[in-house]
């Protein structure tokens, strides 16, 4: 029996719940689920075996397909295309969208994750060290941290410092957000009841913003009130990434059932037979006490009267 060649893919793993912690192999997963294209995806952690130093690698019948446009036309090639049955209308609608997308929501997650000092120390290097293996752990995050730094300077050339930047990015990605809560509104998909190429981008970059365990973030408070949004988000993942959500719920109800377990464990001091036992030593060193200084209790010194005999 003939079997179609496969969608060969090399990506970070998944978190969170989502397949994967980076976002263009997101973008990609989230291509290949909504089409049910025949993919076989490694989560090999290791750019080493990419050309440019980026996972994911895709490649159809060995041959590598190096972005989002290659993908696109690979897939509409095997009438998998994820737009089929969009108008002409709409499928301008979602090119506007798609690009309003990455300009603004890209420079956000790059600078929330690599430029923000603290989530850079505390989250994203740790996230991609533990990832990798030694002694890839400790060069690519700091590529990767040089590489979101360089882009985000050369798109904002115009500002002087790195606050200014971030008021700028933070302001544009939260425009991009709202219009994006309102063009989903109640719908279950921004084109309806099936998912198309604008749900991919979309989702590869606002998946990981809500998601992602940093704490104080401005753009993820912001989403959290997007309800639709993180409705959608939710959707996607529980239906076309179901394993991935299973095991992040058992995991989080593992970690809760542990942690009640431990408040639950009284302290040595805190259990009711040590506190009277306490209780009982207290009560009769007192009362002790009380004998001597009244006299019901004396010590004798027999000392002088032995050196009298």
């Amino acid at each position: 029996m003939f079997k179609p060649p496969l969608l060969e893919v090399e990506s970070w793993k998944g978190d969170w719940g989502l397949p994967s912690i980076d976002y263009k192999c997101l973008e990609v997963l989230a291509f290949a689920r909504f089409t049910n294209a025949p993919i076989n995806i490694n989560h090999s952690n290791n750019p080493f075996k990419s050309v440019t130093g980026h996972l994911p690698v895709v490649s159809y019948n060995k041959r590598l397909l190096m972005d989002r446009d290659g993908l696109i036309d690979c897939l509409d090639k095997l009438n998998l295309s994820p737009d089929c049955g969009l108008t002409n209308l709409q499928l301008a609608e979602e090119h506007a969208a798609i690009s309003m997308i990455d300009a603004q929501l890209e420079p956000a997650l790059l600078f929330s994750w690599w430029m923000d000092e603290s989530n850079c120390l505390n989250f994203t290097k740790p996230l991609y060290r533990n990832a990798l293996k030694f002694p890839f752990n400790w060069y690519y995050p700091n590529v990767y941290e040089k590489e979101a730094k360089h882009k985000i300077y050369t798109l904002y050339n115009h500002l002087e410092s790195d606050n200014d930047i971030m008021t700028e990015i933070y302001a544009e990605a939260i425009k991009c957000m709202n219009s994006l809560e309102g063009r989903l509104g109640n719908n279950f998909y921004f084109f309806g009841s099936h998912p198309t190429l604008l749900d991919a981008v979309a989702y590869s970059y606002l998946g990981p913003l809500l998601k992602a365990p940093i704490n104080g973030n401005k753009l993820q408070a912001h989403l959290k009130t997007c309800k639709n949004l993180c409705i959608w988000i939710d959707r996607i993942t529980r239906e076309y990434f179901k394993i991935d959500w299973q095991a992040h719920k058992c995991n989080e109800k593992k970690i809760l059932e542990e942690s009640r377990q431990q408040m639950n464990v009284v302290p040595w001091y805190k259990k009711e037979e040590t506190k009277n036992i306490l209780i009982g030593l207290v009560t009769m060193v007192t009362m002790v006490i009380y004998s001597f200084k009244i006299g019901l209790i004396s010590v004798s010194d027999t000392s002088d009267e032995e050196d009298e005999d």
